[in-house]
């Protein structure tokens, strides 16, 4: 008549994926019991689950334990800076190009690259353009990475 042990489940806690193994109690009776479960095991969405696990004994006797699943990441993703680019006249300045962000990597994926902006042009054919795109994981974590775009008319009029 008396029920398992009633076991205290530690949370998993993973950056982008993880999976659940069954736990296992005593019972007076049936010795060692090894839990079941009808939701999902493996987890790869942000977020808390709950896993439900019942471990019954077999005698008319059985519990259900709650174990959470975290999945939460929280490391950003990295880039590297575009290149320098020099041009001669503020006309010869290309347009923005998420492409010239190089070595973007997650470690939960492929994170994706945006223009968020750069600063003003300069009033003359001397200056630099700061520009500024955005490299995000989709989870939450993102990183700028900047370029700079120097403009120096060095050349001698014909």
């Amino acid at each position: 008549t008396q029920d398992p042990v009633s076991p205290v489940l530690s949370t998993i806690t993973e950056q982008c994926a993880a999976t659940a193994t069954a736990p296992t109690t005593t019972d007076n009776c049936a010795g060692t019991i090894t839990a079941t479960t009808s939701d999902p095991l493996t987890y790869n969405t942000q977020g808390t689950h709950t896993i439900t696990w019942t471990f019954d004994d077999g005698n008319g006797n059985s519990i259900t334990v709650e174990q959470d699943v975290i999945i939460d990441d929280t490391t950003p993703p990295t880039a590297s800076n575009p290149a320098d680019i020099n041009v001669q006249c503020l006309a010869d300045v290309p347009a923005p190009d998420t492409s010239v962000v190089t070595d973007e990597a997650d470690n939960c994926g492929t994170p994706t690259v945006t223009f968020v902006g750069q600063t003003a042009d300069p009033a003359t054919n001397d200056g630099t353009i700061i520009r500024t795109y955005n490299v995000d994981d989709g989870n939450g974590n993102s990183i700028d990475v900047t370029q700079n775009i120097v403009i120096d008319d060095t050349q001698d009029p014909v």
